[in-house]
């Protein structure tokens, strides 16, 4: 039994029940091999992935209807998988076609489907109702994919903490100045203006940083180093597994007539595990040296770095939060709480729609 504090009232937390009626990644379109089965537990229930003969991409429920094996242990054969345990074949639609020891395959013996889309570089699931993911268009993030032109590279973290807090850390960049000091934080960032924009469909905001000396990961790649500089980062709640972090780049002490504006861009996809772990896939797309390898290389390990730094401050909370036995501790917010606070409203009233 843990200990579970006193939260601010109307607020989403590690208790909150999974929106299910969303887009998730369930991977990136390089896990999911031809001929090999991949589990990924979502939303608290495991679900296996194969493609087919085709090379498209079907997920269903990674438990036999049998006895439970798991189909993630079991054999892919052509558009189907069969059974490591009895030999049971279902279709990529989920239904038994094939019982080894009897003439018929029971209608009974199914296994429940999810709805997969794949661009790549990601995999993305709809663990909710079928029928409303046909009707829901995939959030818009273009320039992650692999077609649109700009410079990417990806990663993944797997996260001993809520979904709820990381998306509360992704919109309070506020952190910056303090906690990643060691990477692209800088001392000016905290106390830079900011302002909010709240609207039925995202939670938005904005900071501009100027005049300001760029971090590392920014100035080496752009030859920036020790100029004044305009660092504006729009963060962008957009749905339950998906908030956006927008860097514009300039350089101020060029003529205002020859400044060139660059852009780097960071998905952040936020996948429950389970209440308390999240499967953190981020990818990281540019618009400026495009043709380097390296440097997608050299940004993509300066941003896991600095997420490193998110999880251990998210994985911290969440050991205080499960283990301080002061069940009466009530969190206080702050003025720059708006956008987190907010957020947390928001996906609470979501789940709790889907259970009305």
């Amino acid at each position: 039994m843990t200990n579970s504090p006193v939260t601010n009232d109307g607020l989403a937390d590690e208790e909150t029940p999974f929106i299910r009626n969303a887009w998730y990644v369930a991977c990136f379109s390089r896990d999911v091999v031809q001929g090999t089965p991949f589990m990924r537990r979502i939303l608290g229930e495991d679900v296996v992935l194969y493609r087919k003969a085709d090379g498209t991409i079907v997920a269903m429920k990674d438990r036999c209807p049998h006895r439970s094996f798991p189909l993630s242990s079991s054999k892919i054969d052509g558009d189907d998988i069969v059974c490591g345990y009895h030999g049971i074949r279902f279709g990529f639609d989920g239904v038994c076609k094939l019982v080894p020891t009897q003439a018929s395959a029971p209608r009974a013996l199914n296994v429940r489907t999810f709805v997969v889309r794949e661009t790549s570089p990601v995999v993305w699931i709809w663990m909710g109702d079928t029928e409303t993911a046909h009707r829901t268009e995939l959030p818009a993030a273009p320039w992650m994919l692999d077609d649109f032109g700009w410079a990417t590279a990806y990663d993944y973290l797997r996260v001993n903490a809520s979904y709820v807090f990381l998306h509360e850390n992704l919109v309070d960049l506020s952190h910056l100045t303090f906690l990643h000091a060691n990477t692209f934080g800088t001392p000016d960032y905290a106390t830079a203006p900011f302002e909010t924009e709240i609207t039925d469909e995202t939670i938005v905001v904005r900071r501009t940083v100027q005049p300001t000396r760029l971090p590392p990961i920014y100035a080496n790649p752009l030859g920036m180093q020790n100029v004044d500089a305009a660092r504006i980062v729009t963060s962008t709640f957009v749905t339950p597994g998906l908030s956006i972090s927008a860097v514009v780049l300039r350089n101020l002490e060029q003529p205002v007539e020859s400044r060139v504006d660059h852009h780097i861009r960071t998905a952040q996809l936020v996948t429950p595990c389970d209440q308390r772990t999240v499967h953190y896939h981020f990818v990281v797309a540019r618009d400026f040296v495009i043709g380097d390898p390296g440097v997608s290389n050299f940004i993509l390990q300066s941003v896991k770095a600095a997420f490193v730094e998110d999880v251990f401050a998210l994985e911290s909370i969440t050991r205080i939060r499960r283990d301080d036995p002061d069940i009466h501790f009530k969190e206080k917010s702050i003025a720059s709480d708006r956008a987190g606070v907010m957020l947390r409203r928001r996906l609470l009233a979501l789940a709790g729609q889907e259970a009305s």
